[in-house]
């Protein structure tokens, strides 16, 4: 049975296709993420809406581009503190390279602009660019001791869901449960993480680049949380 779940949303899928094919349609975007054309077009619309994707025609064509500052300062209500900024940053500035974004005053040859998402007015929505199994690896990476209940309380979903989630992950080796005491700590075999097939819904791959900046994003907030918990030792 194929698996049904990922870490990046449909959101999230649409706009790494824009950004990788510029100028694709909604068909040939519907087809690459795997969801449907009147899917893609509500997504579409709704990013159009808010101002991360802008839309042009050309002839009977529509195409479609991101604007990446508006990218940047989205968030997705109640997981800010879920999405550190330098973990945002990073995929951020490598979706930038991937697009060869120059900015709309750049000379030829310059390298991409740094975009600072903590610095830019953020802009508040629903939805987000991260599955709920995402969100539980960086509330992992951050605090590995945390208790099932504390887990459920920062991704704001049920311990069940958590639990089932969990479930998923061990079973794809990807978390990694101990027993310490009464208490269970868990780690993330990132290993696991940047094999995983779910990063790639549809037909086509997802640029191999993105999945190492979050796999090593989550690894340095892994070791960061590590060396906090020595200290406090």
């Amino acid at each position: 049975m194929p698996q049904t779940w990922g870490f990046l949303t449909n959101h999230a899928l649409v706009l790494v296709y824009a950004v990788r094919h510029r100028g694709a349609t909604v068909r040939e975007i519907a087809g690459g993420v795997g969801v449907t054309e009147r899917a893609t077009l509500a997504i579409l619309r709704q990013l159009s809406d808010e101002g991360i994707v802008e839309r042009r025609r050309d002839g009977r064509r529509t195409r479609y581009s991101v604007n990446f500052e508006r990218m940047a300062a989205y968030r997705r209500e109640g997981t800010v503190t879920l999405t550190p900024r330098e973990f945002v940053d990073g995929l951020i500035q490598t979706l930038l390279a991937i697009a060869e974004y120059r900015g709309p005053a750049a000379v030829d040859g310059s390298p991409p602009p740094e975009l600072d998402s903590g610095a830019l007015e953020p802009r508040i929505g629903t939805w987000g660019f991260f599955t709920n199994h995402a969100l539980l690896l960086l509330a992992i990476a951050m605090d590995p001791a945390s208790t099932v209940r504390e887990l459920a309380a920062s991704v704001g979903i049920t311990e069940r869901a958590v639990v089932a989630i969990l479930n998923q992950l061990e079973d794809e080796a990807i978390v990694v449960r101990r027993r310490e005491g009464r208490r269970n700590s868990y780690s993330i075999d990132f290993e696991a993480l940047r094999a995983f097939k779910r990063w790639s819904p549809g037909e086509w791959d997802l640029p191999p680049q993105l999945i190492e900046v979050a796999t090593n994003g989550l690894r340095a907030l892994s070791g960061a949380s590590a060396g906090e918990g020595r200290r406090a030792s």
